[in-house]
């Protein structure tokens, strides 16, 4: 907002833009994945998110550049959301359903587990180099997910896999499940209390 003088509605359109471009992309997913395959989809759009980052790196103030930086968030963020939702359910589906939780948590981990070192190391290099600096260092990071998409399996993944059986048998049925508390049968009486 200082370097560029963006002013406060600026910046809002610029997030609402991009919280659009979110939407789209998860609710166009499924579609998508069934027109190019989840591999061509997902790598197309780990491809295209850092070319993204380019409006940002390069702009000065002005409205014509606020406009350029809501496009590319709203393109960036509908591309993370299609690759996000497709991986995810391809996850899902290749998991053993008594392995879900562990599977999650790992995702989880190794996402989130990353955010406490990248955050001081992109403070450093603004700190040191300038914000632009540190903008470039995370858009060269995000040819990482789509070097390591290129170089897997998935890549030319041309249909959702079928969830494979788990083999240590079924997952239980509702009725061997106790209901909780607050779903078991209502009292009979006013006075009733559990």
């Amino acid at each position: 907002m200082r370097e560029l003088r963006f002013t406060p509605t600026a910046f809002g359109l610029v997030m609402g833009a991009a919280t659009l471009g979110s939407c789209a992309g998860a609710l166009l997913a499924p579609r998508m994945t069934r027109w190019f395959g989840p591999g061509p989809m997902m790598l197309a759009a780990l491809i295209l998110t850092p070319l993204t980052q380019i409006p940002l790196l390069i702009a000065s103030s002005g409205r014509s550049w606020q406009v350029a930086i809501g496009a590319a968030l709203a393109v960036q963020l509908f591309c993370a959301a299609a690759a996000g939702t497709t991986q995810r359910s391809i996850r899902q589906m290749i998991t053993m359903p008594r392995m879900q939780g562990r599977m999650q948590a790992v995702s989880s981990w190794l996402t989130g587990g990353s955010r406490p070192f990248a955050a001081p190391l992109a403070g450093a290099i603004g700190t040191l180099h300038g914000v632009r600096s540190a903008l470039i260092v995370g858009t060269v990071l995000l040819l990482v997910p789509a070097a390591v998409l290129a170089l897997s399996p998935v890549r030319s993944l041309g249909a959702l896999p079928v969830p494979a059986p788990d083999p240590a048998g079924d997952p239980p049925s509702p009725a061997d499940v106790p209901a909780p508390s607050h779903e078991r049968a209502p009292l009979t009486k006013d006075g009733d209390r559990p």
